[in-house]
């Protein structure tokens, strides 16, 4: 999966201030409408607050992937979010998160986001991958990181 299929420069953001787990998704969800005019923030708001509420989107390692099927949503949406510091997000490990990946799908979307996860999951296991996307400072570097070819080297130990 090419991550430039789903994630634009638009919704790729650097340095975001987490206060907390709730108000993050908040956050996450204004930004993600400003730039898509089809979804709505409070929508897509309730939807991963449902979401998380069936369990934790916390990965560990300081990953999570917040995902949620959204009225309007015409296309498969990811937006990345890299914090300046890390947040409580429930995470499977304890862990602070500071590398969030957003999957919103079509509401009738059945299969396909399934193998997005799996593909992400994949790729954020890798530890070079994210120290990469730790060590940008701007929100095109992010980008930049986030959309490179992972290179396989067989070291995705988490």
């Amino acid at each position: 999966m090419e991550l430039k299929s789903i994630l634009s420069p638009d919704l790729t953001f650097c340095n975001i201030q987490g206060v907390s787990k709730k108000r993050l998704l908040e956050t996450s969800a204004e930004l993600i409408a400003e730039k898509v005019s089809t979804v709505d923030a409070d929508q897509i708001y309730n939807a991963l607050i449902a979401r998380e509420q069936l369990g934790s989107t916390g990965l560990g390692n300081g990953i999570a992937i917040p995902h949620c099927r959204v009225p309007k949503c015409e296309n498969t949406i990811g937006c990345l979010v890299k914090l300046e510091q890390g947040i409580d997000f429930d995470a499977i490990d304890g862990k602070p998160v500071d590398l969030l990946f957003y999957l919103l799908v079509p509401e009738n979307t059945i299969e396909g986001h399934l193998e997005v996860l799996r593909n992400l999951a994949e790729r954020f296991n890798d530890k070079d991958y994210c120290a990469n996307l730790r060590g940008c400072t701007s929100n095109a570097d992010l980008f930049a990181a986030a959309t490179a070819e992972l290179v396989k080297t067989g070291n995705t130990a988490g």
